[in-house]
């Protein structure tokens, strides 16, 4: 009967000391995009993996859009249309590139706005300077512009399907850490992760952007059936640069985090100029 008497007491202290009307926290809410297309593999995985520290919230473009970098949809009207992926997320799809998908998701879709938008996972690292042709950084800049954090998110076009779980989860440690410690404005990180070496990944590496391409771009020339010359883009991918910048990360086992800003003013050579163009 004391032991009894004892709970009770306990019991109703709780009760008088819990805060009135206290609620939980709202979900960490996580729009998930990219530029390979909603029904993208990559794409899939990170969602659900994302579910460990939140809710995904998934808008991609309806069909591939890879280098498409920062181009908008303006004179096409945008088509939506709601699935399920196969691994029976909810999903929607829009005839849009990708920057433009993510200003229709956070204009038109989202609402309120997400805590987080995480572009990916690309087939195909976006390394160096191709990071400028890439749709999967422009969908994260363009939330960059919106306020929002944003992670970019690539890995090897070799990659098995091994590879692509072991990425998700590299992603999910990135975003694990912006959710806990966020970014500074008009940032966003540009995570490039390659085929998991013997042994695993040697770590997280924050980079410089190499000033280097990605790869070896090339043009396959050849003649249509109408006698027509037409050339079709081919890219290999693969650099070297120096150590410290995310080429060399990713070739030394690594995953890379380079931190991107908005905007391309280049201070050194405001005086400079001021003086030529007086």
């Amino acid at each position: 009967m004391h032991t009894c008497r004892l709970l009770l007491v306990l019991l109703l202290a709780v009760c008088l000391l819990a805060p009135v009307g206290a609620q939980q926290p709202p979900p960490y809410r996580i729009l998930v995009t990219n530029d390979d297309g909603v029904r993208a593999p990559g794409l899939a995985a990170v969602a659900m993996i994302l579910q460990a520290i939140g809710t995904p919230i998934i808008v991609a473009p309806a069909a591939n859009q890879s280098a498409k970098a920062h181009s908008l949809t303006i004179s096409d009207p945008i088509f939506r249309e709601d699935l399920a992926l196969p691994n029976g997320l909810r999903a929607i799809g829009l005839t849009a590139t990708p920057a433009t998908t993510v200003s229709v998701a956070l204009r038109n879709i989202v609402m309120p706005r997400p805590d987080l938008v995480v572009s990916g996972i690309n087939r195909g690292m976006n390394l160096g300077l191709t990071g400028y042709v890439s749709g999967t950084v422009g969908a994260a800049r363009e939330a960059a512009i919106h306020g929002i954090p944003a992670i970019a998110a690539s890995l090897a076009v070799n990659a098995t399907p091994q590879d692509l779980v072991f990425a998700a989860e590299e992603v999910l440690g990135a975003a694990r850490r912006v959710k806990q410690y966020g970014l500074p404005p008009n940032t966003f990180l540009n995570l490039n992760i390659p085929r998991a070496p013997d042994g695993g990944y040697k770590g997280y590496m924050v980079t410089t952007q190499a000033a280097v391409p990605g790869g070896k771009e090339s043009f396959a020339e050849m003649k249509h059936p109408s006698a027509q010359t037409i050339y079709w883009n081919v890219f290999t991918e693969g650099a070297t640069a120096p150590e410290g910048t995310d080429v060399w990360a990713v070739n030394n086992g690594y995953v890379s985090v380079t931190p991107m800003r908005l905007g391309e003013t280049e201070p050194a050579q405001m005086e400079t100029l001021r003086a030529v163009f007086r």
